[in-house]
This record gives structure tokens, C-alpha cells and sequence, in this order.
């Protein structure tokens, strides 16, 4: 007999095997199910309380002695309604519950967190999010922006990024390091530029509540920081570095 329906509705393995022993012996006493059902002595009264439970077996005493009846068949249509009156009881306590699910979730979502990309592909996520992520006329900054290691990908990259940047009409606000003067291409029609005397070792990148540590290496590492109060920080610090650098 193929129980598989009844294991889908909810009934244990132990449940049902007890709840067909009960529909073939009738009213009986504990030995007798537990033999047709072949399941422990030990574990009758669980099953059975929880069948009856369910209201699918019931029980009477006769001389101080219980016997087991099962619910006739059609019983089973009526516990899955009452499963379903059930569910959709539950599902208007999680409609109820939702909103402050989501609201720890968008909270969850404000803390900081990093992720780590490597190679020119991974450059390409971090900008394409860039583009992405901001409106048209929306600022980003960029300080430390260097030749890189490899100085022909570095200015292809950065040749094909400004193009889409013109085009979505972003404003960038760009802090070279002097060694980067003549090999990199500028952003005259979409931002600010300007050069400072020491170079530092990484390219920092902050744009909404983002901020990328980017690592021109031949194969570039970059740490994509999600946090306003860092890239707050990092605005900060680009704007301090603003006021010193030279055109």
C-alpha cells in the first residue's frame, strides 16, 4: 500500500503504521497494535496520543484497560482542512510579523561589510556597480588613482570606464598620484582633477555607501567596503587631501 500521501500530509512513519493496524484489527488493545504495526511496546501511548491528538484514533476503558479505534478514513480530509484553516491562520501572523522581519534585515543591511574581487574582472564588478548604484549627475571620489603596475590595462581600463561615465553623466572628483600625470587619462567632461605630490599605495574609490581599495597590481585586488559611516570617513579624508592637492 502506497502510505507516501500520508507522509506528505504530516503523519510519522510510526503513526501511520499504527493507524492501518488500527483500521484492520478495529478496537484493540496495546499487544495487538503493536505487533500488527511492528513498532516498541514502549512507544504505543506516544503514537496513539499523538493519532488521537490529530483526531484520527480515539480510545474507550473496559475493565481498566484502553482500546484503540481508528477514525474512519474520511476523517483524514477533515484534518488536512483544519491543516489549511491552520496555515492560512499562520499566514496572517506572518503577514503581522513581516514588517519587523524586513525592518532587521534593512538594519542588518546598514552595518558594514567587505568583500574581496581579484583581476581585471573584478575591477569591472566593483565599477560597473559604480555605474549602477548612482544617478545621473551623482559625485563619486576617487584619491590615490595611480599608473598602476600595468600602465597600458590600467589606461584602457580607465579609458572605457570614463566613456560610460560621460555617458551616464556621473561627476567625478579625481586625486592622481604625480606619477600618474600624462599616463592616465583625465575626466575633463565629467568631473575634477587634481594631483598630489606623495603617492600613496592604494587607489580609494568611495562612491554612495561604498568604498574600494583598489590594489593596481598586475592582477588587482580590490576590498569593496559597504558602510556609510566608513565611506563617510573616507569622504572625509578625500576632502582634507582636496584642499592640499595642486592642479
Amino acid at each position: 500500500m502506497d502510505t507516501k500521501i500520508l507522509e506528505e500530509i504530516g503523519l510519522t512513519d510510526s503513526e501511520i503504521k499504527v493507524y492501518l493496524a488500527l483500521l484492520e484489527l478495529g478496537s484493540s488493545k496495546k499487544g495487538p497494535i503493536v505487533k500488527k504495526a511492528g513498532i516498541t511496546s514502549s512507544k504505543i501511548y506516544e503514537v496513539t496520543d499523538k493519532l488521537i491528538e490529530r483526531g484520527l484514533a480515539s480510545y474507550v476503558v473496559k475493565d481498566k484497560v484502553k482500546y484503540f479505534n481508528a477514525a474512519p478514513p474520511s476523517r483524514i480530509k477533515d484534518y488536512l482542512k483544519e491543516k489549511e484553516a491552520k496555515l492560512k491562520d499562520q499566514e496572517l501572523e506572518l503577514d503581522k510579523f513581516l514588517p519587523s522581519l524586513e525592518l532587521k534585515q534593512k538594519l542588518t543591511e546598514k552595518k558594514t561589510d567587505a568583500e574581496v574581487y581579484r583581476g581585471w574582472k573584478g575591477m569591472q564588478t566593483v565599477y560597473n556597480d559604480l555605474l549602477e548604484s548612482l544617478k545621473p549627475q551623482e559625485e563619486y571620489y576617487i584619491f590615490g588613482a595611480s599608473r598602476g603596475a600595468d600602465t597600458e590595462k590600467v589606461k584602457s581600463f580607465y579609458t572605457r570606464f570614463n566613456v560610460k561615465v560621460t555617458q551616464k553623466k556621473l561627476k567625478a572628483n579625481i586625486i592622481f598620484n604625480e606619477n600618474a600625470r600624462g599616463n592616465i587619462p583625465k575626466v575633463e567632461k565629467t568631473g575634477k582633477t587634481k594631483y598630489l605630490d606623495h603617492t600613496t599605495p592604494a587607489e580609494i574609490l568611495v562612491y554612495g555607501n561604498k568604498t574600494a581599495i583598489v590594489l593596481l597590481e598586475k592582477e588587482p585586488l580590490i576590498i569593496l567596503i559597504q558602510g556609510e559611516s566608513v565611506a563617510k570617513s573616507f569622504k572625509t579624508y578625500f576632502d582634507v587631501m582636496w584642499v592640499v592637492a595642486k592642479k
